[in-house]
């Protein structure tokens, strides 16, 4: 990991470079099939819920026990869905993408705990995609990767747990 300091006005801005490794799965299934096959084993993580608790300050075991009531059958919830392709195919040829931020808010408060800025990676984001010969892809970088700039070793084994977990994830629905 390399390291550049930018001396911008009293020298507040730092730049961190480093390298990300992506995983691409490619399945036979169609675009429907596949997306119908992560939303069946990743939870639905409804944000209105957490809203909800952060609102009523509720203590740490009732949010745990609503985390976990959403997690799916891999220990992930989807926190967001994004219809990308909708959007884009009104600019021109049709798309079908959409990004899932798929994580577990119990293992991102773990690593948060170890350094704030792990909350730019978490939770990790996952793409699904047809290309523009038909065929469906799986994409996302790997958690330790990402997280491998902290320097931590905690987060580390957190990570590379995750980088399993997600590769199971997509060769599951792939």
């Amino acid at each position: 990991m390399t390291t550049i300091d930018v001396k911008i006005q009293n020298e507040r801005v730092q730049t961190i470079n480093y390298t990300v490794t992506r995983v691409i799965v490619s399945s036979e299934k169609p675009f429907q099939e596949v997306i119908d096959a992560l939303e069946s084993v990743v939870g639905d993580g409804k944000y209105s819920v957490f809203e909800e608790l952060v609102a009523a300050e509720a203590p740490f075991e009732q949010v745990k026990n609503v985390v976990e009531s959403m997690l799916g059958e891999n220990g992930f919830m989807r926190m967001a869905t994004l219809n990308l392709g909708g959007l884009l195919s009104l600019m021109g040829k049709p798309k079908k993408i959409r990004l899932y931020l798929i994580g577990n808010p119990l293992i991102a408060n773990q690593m948060i705990e170890q350094n704030p800025g792990v909350g730019l990676y978490v939770p990790p984001r996952l793409l699904v995609y047809e290309d523009y010969e038909g065929k469906t892809h799986i994409a996302y970088d790997k958690p330790s990767s990402m997280l491998s700039q902290f320097d931590n070793g905690f987060i580390l084994k957190v990570s590379q747990m995750l980088d399993q977990r997600f590769q199971e994830l997509a060769v599951g629905i792939a």
